[in-house]
């Protein structure tokens, strides 16, 4: 199995992305996914410098860039110029490609743009994203939808021609929430250059039948973040992100669909839930997934 770790963990202004790096890098990990978004990288506002360094890590470390997560982009929120410094209730995704607003969309795709650009100068190949929350005021979720398609066809056109992939990720709450929502999209927008983000704990939060899923989406899944999730005492998912091995879900018989389908892409941890002790669950995940691969000889 390629197996990566995802910077999103990183993010409580005690590493900087080279940290991070370093510290995913000494786990064992062969890739990782970066964080497209403040504190550890603002793709508008990035520097000669920063990608030399990030390159040269890269290449050091023996890294592979399996993806570039571009699910949020709340540094817009930190612009004075343009918008309070804090984000407003239910906006931390910042600016999304379903708002009503012609300016946020626009910054969204602004935004996605520069993701592409950024993947490209590292030598990545796969972005992931995201709809965005439906706005509670402003018009209704058919003109979120059309907004939603218009926007991703614009940013996947530019995506075609920088020969990268743009994959999005549905998650329970989001206009595009749950698989079927996404499947619906991905047809929408019909383009070999636009596929699956699939995180296979928003799909067990949305309580669906993850390994079949898997077997449905097959040649659509371009990318795979991988967690656990827990149960409330009701049975219910509870949508935080553990580490794998430590919640509820079926993690064998989830990753014997994946080899049954003979999926070749990245297992990507996305812990961004464990800010506070990185370092920890970066070995712990790795540790687990290795015992994994060795049990079900997923090579």
């Amino acid at each position: 199995m390629k197996l990566a770790f995802s910077t999103n963990a990183y993010t409580d202004g005690r590493y900087t992305l080279i940290d991070a790096m370093n510290r995913i890098a000494n786990a064992g990990y062969a890739g990782v996914t970066i964080l497209a978004d403040y504190p550890l990288l603002w793709p508008l506002h990035v520097t000669k410098t920063e990608l030399k360094e990030i390159k040269d890590t890269l290449e050091k470390r023996k890294l592979s860039v399996a993806s570039v997560n571009g699910f949020t982009c709340s540094g817009f929120w930190l612009k004075k110029k343009w918008k309070k410094e804090k984000a407003p209730p239910g906006a931390n995704f910042g600016p999304c490609f379903c708002d009503y607003q012609d300016e946020n969309r626009r910054k969204r795709i602004e935004y996605t743009k520069k993701v592409i650009d950024f993947t490209k100068a590292i030598g990545g190949k796969d972005i992931s994203t995201c709809s965005g929350i439906l706005p509670t005021k402003g018009g209704t979720r058919a003109l979120a939808w059309q907004h939603t398609v218009d926007g991703l066809r614009k940013v996947v056109a530019y995506a075609e021609k920088k020969g990268v992939r743009i994959n999005i990720e549905y998650e329970p709450g989001l206009l595009v929430g749950s698989g079927e929502e996404a499947w619906q999209m991905i047809k929408k927008i019909n383009s070999p250059h636009f596929g699956f983000n699939f995180d296979i704990g928003h799909s067990f939060s949305c309580e669906e039948d993850v390994p079949a899923l898997i077997k449905r989406f097959a040649k659509k899944i371009y990318g795979v973040d991988v967690e656990d999730i827990d149960r409330d005492n009701n049975g219910k998912p509870i949508h935080s992100h553990l580490v794998p091995g430590q919640g509820s879900m079926p993690l064998e018989k989830i990753f014997k669909a994946f080899k049954s389908i003979g999926y070749n892409g990245w297992f990507i941890v996305e812990l961004y839930t464990m800010y506070k002790r990185p370092v920890k669950v970066t070995h712990q995940s790795y540790t687990y997934l290795k015992q994994l691969e060795k049990k079900l000889q997923y090579y």
